[in-house]
């Protein structure tokens, strides 16, 4: 018998989440740092076909690749476990955003620019979000 985790998630659902979750957020930071997926696999001494798989959720990722994840990236381990706190993983948005075309780019440009000027675009973005439109 398979036992339910939150808002009728199986274990095994619910698992599932999580490694499609840390894949995204592994692409994420991936992207926004400019490696390749095959740079990470050099580092990581895997496949880039493993790190694909890492990032799609196909395969789980363990405890101690995960650490040379976050050491490859000079990322905190925590990054990689970002949005995790909530039982619904698929609204976590900065998974959600990791996953877009242009999110690395994004980013990287968000962190160039001035500031003043990064506030602004994220207040808009605010703005957005709470706008009916």
């Amino acid at each position: 018998m398979r036992r339910r985790r939150g808002a009728g998630m199986t274990e095994e659902s619910a698992a599932l989440a999580i490694d499609l979750h840390i894949g995204a957020l592994v692409r994420g930071h991936r992207r926004a740092s400019g490696m390749s997926q095959d740079e990470l696999a050099q580092r990581l001494g895997v496949s880039f076909q493993q790190i694909q798989k890492y990032e799609s959720g196909e395969n789980r990722i363990s405890t101690a690749k995960l650490v040379q994840v976050a050491r490859a990236l000079s990322i905190p381990i925590a990054a990689l476990f970002e949005g995790l706190d909530g039982d619904d993983l698929t609204a976590d948005p900065l998974a959600l955003f990791c996953k877009l075309d242009g999110a690395a780019d994004f980013m990287r440009g968000a962190l160039a620019m001035p500031p003043a000027v990064r506030s602004e675009i994220f207040r808009l973005g605010k703005a957005w979000t709470e706008s009916d439109g």
